[in-house]
């Protein structure tokens, strides 16, 4: 009876394993229809302009309270820069009078971190470990100055904040005095925001006008109290399209280029339905008018919604739940052709905003969860920082927009990135001339299928697909 049972196990196991033979094989004897979508790669001659923009350039936004567990994390990611806002918070900080002198600000300033001295030295020394062997910049954003009274005592509501005209120069004595402690207590800075987004008053808002006689005035005192300062980036304004307010106006635009080391702005355009890569060529069109031929800074970079519609559904990044866009598929595939495409037009260092979402934050913005699940955005962006690390320059130009791009090392077409940022499947044919010069198989890129109907040699790259080919 043992014996018959086993023998029937042993058919019954041989059986399925026909069965999923067979369905095998049938499932991969036929491909899958050919996309009615279809593009075509490459016409590569004409697409090469002769001189590329910046180089492709990615960092991150971290928390310093994080800092020590995220070590391994950031040196994964081999970021060009790492952003952060370091020291007290100056907003609930006593109120600096706007009459000081430079020695009453470096006590005020001193005072400040004697409140908790630990705190920083902890917060130093993590920092330290992070940027340790890691060959990136630091870029330090002061989200704002201390509160003067000369804006306590015209102002009404808390949580809004306007720069009044008399505290610019004490403000401006602040940042050369507080840069001056942070170097002294280690903290690392090469390039330094002395505002954030001064276009809004969640933090501290400061028309253009003020804005650029506040950096003109705090070299002026850098200059008077020899203090080097770090090379500073602005205005950060929240986002692309509110750079016009700077460069509309020649004058005011060659005001801001003369006195920054370089522009800088956040990418949230998408927050307002605009078009972020359309208000990214417009901006750098008037900069590149201006002379101004410099990448600009995007100091913070990642997505809200894959479409308009996602804010009424309440599924943006800016919620931290299971259905935020953050967590889909696509979220990954349209910020890869968003930093390419950006990186294309001249813009970077481009910072995603941020690696792990913090404990006290509300948003699913992270790389990482507060949990630390990898978010689908991590593969792609580890995938093109380790490259542009690895080559030394890597420069990004436009081959079909919004899909594939060239990546140029030495001046040589070296690579292609594709990228599908739609839910439905894409067709790619390459021409003879770009078949002959692909080096990476086609079957290493489970992305981009095998499909019939379409010319020869098209391939079905997937919904949200992303892959790069190495070239001869």
């Amino acid at each position: 009876m043992m014996r018959l049972f086993r023998k029937l196990c042993r058919l019954l196991l041989q059986g399925g394993a026909l069965v999923a033979l067979v369905q095998g094989g049938a499932a991969h004897a036929q491909p899958p229809a050919c996309p009615t979508k279809v593009v075509t790669c490459c016409d590569v001659t004409a697409a090469l302009p002769g001189q590329t923009e910046g180089a492709l350039q990615l960092g991150l936004q971290v928390w310093p309270e994080d800092a020590q567990n995220v070590v391994p994390r950031v040196h994964e990611l081999r970021p060009v820069a790492l952003r952060y806002g370091g020291g007290p918070s100056w907003r609930r900080m006593p109120h600096l009078d706007h009459k000081a002198d430079y020695d009453t600000v470096r006590r005020y300033i001193a005072d400040a971190f004697a409140r908790d001295a630990d705190r920083y030295g902890r917060e130093v020394g993590a920092l330290k470990a992070m940027f340790a062997g890691l060959g990136a910049e630091a870029h330090l954003v002061i989200w704002e100055p201390p509160v003067t009274d000369a804006e306590a005592s015209g102002n009404t509501a808390r949580d809004k904040r306007t720069l009044p005209e008399a505290a610019v120069p004490v403000t401006a004595m602040f940042y050369v005095a507080l840069l001056e402690e942070l170097r002294r207590r280690g903290y690392p800075v090469d390039v330094v925001e002395l505002s954030n987004e001064p276009d809004g008053d969640w933090n501290i808002a400061i028309p253009p006008t003020r804005y650029l006689r506040l950096v003109g005035e705090t070299r002026r005192l850098a200059k008077q109290h020899n203090v080097a300062l770090p090379r500073i980036a602005g205005p950060g304004v929240s986002r692309i399209s509110a750079l016009r307010s700077y460069v509309a106006d020649p004058a005011l635009g060659k005001g801001l280029v003369g006195v920054v080391d370089q522009v800088s702005v956040h990418a949230w355009d998408d927050r307002t339905n605009r078009d972020t890569i359309a208000e990214a060529r417009q901006a750098r069109r008037q900069l590149d008018a201006l002379g101004y031929r410099k990448a600009i800074l995007v100091s913070e970079f990642a997505l809200t919604f894959l479409a308009p519609a996602d804010r009424g559904r309440g599924i943006g990044a800016d919620r931290r739940a299971p259905d935020a866009v953050s967590n889909q598929p696509g979220y990954a595939a349209k910020t890869m052709a968003l930093a390419l495409d950006l990186a294309a037009t001249g813009y970077g260092p481009l910072l995603y905003w941020e690696l792990v979402d913090p404990r006290w934050g509300k948003a699913s913005y992270g790389l990482y969860s507060e949990r630390g699940e990898r978010r689908p955005a991590l593969e792609g962006w580890r995938l093109l920082s380790q490259r542009a690390r690895q080559a030394g320059e890597v420069h990004v130009v436009t081959l079909v927009p919004d899909t594939i791009f060239g990546l140029v090392y030495g001046g040589k077409l070296s690579a292609i990135a594709m990228v599908n940022a739609s839910a439905a499947p894409l067709g790619v044919t390459m021409n003879d001339t770009m078949k002959a010069r692909i080096a990476t198989p086609a079957g290493q890129h489970r992305a981009l299928a095998e499909c019939t109907g379409g010319g020869p040699g098209t391939r079905s790259l997937q919904p949200s697909g992303f892959v790069i080919f190495e070239l001869n």
